[in-house]
């Protein structure tokens, strides 16, 4: 195991797993799309995850699988490393043992770096037709599938909104399958279904990533439309509950703006659950695409604010425990004033310009000082 391990090619999630999409199964939620379509029945047995296997205990590259090629050349940690570090060794079944589902696009926001691939609000804001959701053939060719799972990945769209997620975990609970496996959500929390989420305290162990990128009328308007204060209320009902919450922070140019406010308010949650002995976790990722979100291209002034907002905060608070998250903090701190500066600026103004005309709304009104730093 320990050659496989340190082979540069070797991924354990086809030896576990793979993803089922509403579109496709392939290896994995970066993985290329696959030339051939297989069921979700046939896909786990197929002689085409046959011969992925074999190639990378070779240590022979794949072509589907560049993309953890390319983040592992640059130094950062590629979702490869992520499952060689997050997978068990439960041997190979006859059946996956691990499952990333993708159900459907079906969601309740239209956030502004996402669009019609991911979000079926932002498909009918641009005249789109939704994207159709899994089939409840599909599904039930992947209840057949699940007697050996120990871990699932949901995500979407937003996965308390599908009830295809509710038919999946219901069978899974029916079949006496629920408790032995551990999950991983990925919501926007601005809509605590009591079904669902009680189905979802039934699993061995919940990871609820909460995707959250700014403090009050900024997070409205990055997620729109969200409402800040429902989230703050649906997060604190959650601390009662057998899950575990991540704040799953995207940081894009517009999360800077009020970023003092919304340290703070992550320090006072998280001094919230802690009364009732839990924690908060925290993780940090970057908005890259499209690239006038990324925060290394803002304005010298506005990085100079962010900057300024994080200094201000630590003289006065601290988030000690998370220490991953600090690391990525001090990295921003150390490199955010040498990284580019372009002039996306405006491109970015007239993309909010037309985002506005078509939502009827302004960001100055989200962001009053949106104009401020450029």
């Amino acid at each position: 195991m320990n050659s496989k391990m340190n082979s540069k090619t070797y991924c354990k999630m086809p030896f576990v797993g793979f993803q089922a999409t509403h579109k496709y199964n392939r290896l994995c939620c970066a993985a290329k799309e696959p030339k051939n379509k297989l069921n979700t029945k046939d896909f786990w047995n197929s002689k085409y995850l046959e011969q992925v296997r074999k190639k990378m205990i070779a240590g022979e590259q794949l072509d589907e699988c560049t993309g953890c090629y390319k983040d592992e050349n640059k130094g950062k940690i590629s979702l490869r490393n992520h499952y060689n570090a997050r997978f068990k060794d439960w041997g190979q079944k006859e059946t996956p043992t691990a499952m990333d589902l993708d159900f459907s696009t079906l969601c309740n926001l239209k956030c502004i770096m996402c669009g019609p691939d991911r979000s079926s609000q932002w498909s009918k804001e641009l005249g789109q037709i939704e994207k159709s959701p899994i089939s409840k053939t599909e599904i039930d060719e992947l209840c057949s599938i699940s007697e050996n799972v120990k871990h699932l990945t949901i995500q979407g769209g937003e996965p308390s909104v599908m009830p295809e997620f509710e038919y999946y975990f219901q069978y899974l609970k029916d079949n006496n399958l629920i408790q032995n496996i551990e999950i991983d959500c990925i919501s926007n929390l601005t809509n605590v279904n009591n079904k669902f989420y009680k189905l979802l305290s039934e699993f061995k162990n919940v990871n609820l990533d909460v995707s959250i990128d700014a403090y009050g009328d900024a997070c409205n308007y990055i997620r729109f439309p969200s409402n800040f204060e429902k989230i703050e209320q649906n997060l604190l009902s959650l601390i009662d509950r057998k899950i575990q919450v991540n704040l799953q922070i995207s940081l894009q140019t517009l999360s800077m703006y009020n970023f003092y406010d919304f340290l703070v308010w992550i320090h006072n949650i998280n001094a919230k659950f802690e009364m009732k002995n839990k924690k908060i976790g925290l993780n940090l990722s970057f908005v890259t695409s499209p690239a006038i979100y990324d925060i290394n291209f803002a304005p010298i002034k506005l990085k100079e604010k962010f900057l300024s907002d994080i200094a201000k905060f630590k003289s006065s608070y601290s988030l000690k425990d998370n220490l991953k998250f600090n690391m990525s903090i001090r990295n921003i701190e150390k490199t955010l004033l040498s990284t580019h500066t372009t002039d996306n600026w405006a491109e970015l103004e007239r993309n909010i310009q037309t985002l506005d005309q078509r939502r009827n709304i302004k960001v100055t009104n989200y962001i009053p000082d949106f104009h401020k730093y450029i």
